[in-house]
Formats: structure tokens, C-alpha cells, sequence
């Protein structure tokens, strides 16, 4: 199954994808935002180029675990995409997913190559935590 994952941003929005295997994140493009319907227009066509299964976003938390403030208008985003389209939509855990791609950022990169990376790690996560629900018990998923 192909997977989109989007970072999502109120000026940019990074995209990765799996392998149809589910198995390999790939960071892909920034979308540049400047209004939701545009990011929508332009997100479902790549998912019709990539035939694309599952849309993931990325739900930041506080340290605590708590939803952060900027989750509302994820979410947000997320009912426009569902209403927009008939790929399921779901949510995924992403703190400092923006921490880890910059770390993986080459030395002297611009940070405008951040977002889809974000979106790489967030999606290389949902691919580990699916696969470990799948494995029996007492195992782990290769």
C-alpha cells in the first residue's frame, strides 16, 4: 500500500511517500501553501500520480502529551482532505519529527529541504509502529 505522509505547514507542506511494500519512506516535495484549497488541488493530483492508498498526517504533542495548539488546525486540514477525497485519512504522533530531518539535513543544505524529510520521519515511524502491531506476539517485525 502507498502512503502520503504530509508535514503540514501554514506556508509549506512536505510530502513523502512509501514503496507500495509500505516498507521505505521517501522524502519527495515541498508544496508551497498559500491557501488550502490550492494544497488540496495539488495534493490530490500527486496522489492520483502516485496512486496513492493512505494519507498521513503528522499530530504534534507537548512534552506532556498533549495535543499541541497548531493539532486543531491540522485536523482541520484533514476534514477538507476527507471531504475532498475518498483515501483514508489518518493521524500519527510527530513530535520532533522537524528535530530528526534536520539532523539528517547535509552540511550547508538550505532548510527549505526540511519538509519533506519531516514528512520521511513521521512516515518511517508509522511504518515501524504498523509494523510491529502486525508481528505475533513476543516477536518483533523484521
Amino acid at each position: 500500500m502507498r502512503i502520503l505522509a504530509l508535514d503540514f505547514g501554514e506556508k509549506r507542506i512536505g510530502l513523502a511517500t512509501s514503496d507500495a511494500s509500505g516498507r521505505i519512506a521517501t522524502p519527495r516535495q515541498t508544496l508551497l501553501r498559500k491557501d488550502d484549497g490550492a494544497a488540496l488541488s495539488k495534493i490530490l493530483e500527486f496522489c492520483s500520480e502516485e496512486e496513492v492508498e493512505l494519507i498521513l498526517l503528522g499530530v504534534p504533542r507537548s512534552p506532556s502529551g498533549r495535543e499541541s495548539p497548531f493539532a486543531a488546525r491540522i485536523r482541520s486540514f484533514a476534514r477538507k482532505l476527507e471531504a475532498a477525497t475518498a483515501i483514508p485519512v489518518r493521524f500519527h504522533e510527530e513530535t520532533l519529527t522537524s528535530d530528526e530531518a534536520a539532523r539528517r539535513l547535509p552540511p550547508g543544505a538550505r532548510r527549505a529541504g526540511l519538509d519533506p524529510i519531516a514528512a520521511a520521519v513521521l512516515l518511517e515511524d508509522y511504518l515501524e509502529s504498523a509494523g510491529k502491531s502486525k508481528a505475533p506476539a513476543g516477536k518483533k517485525s523484521p
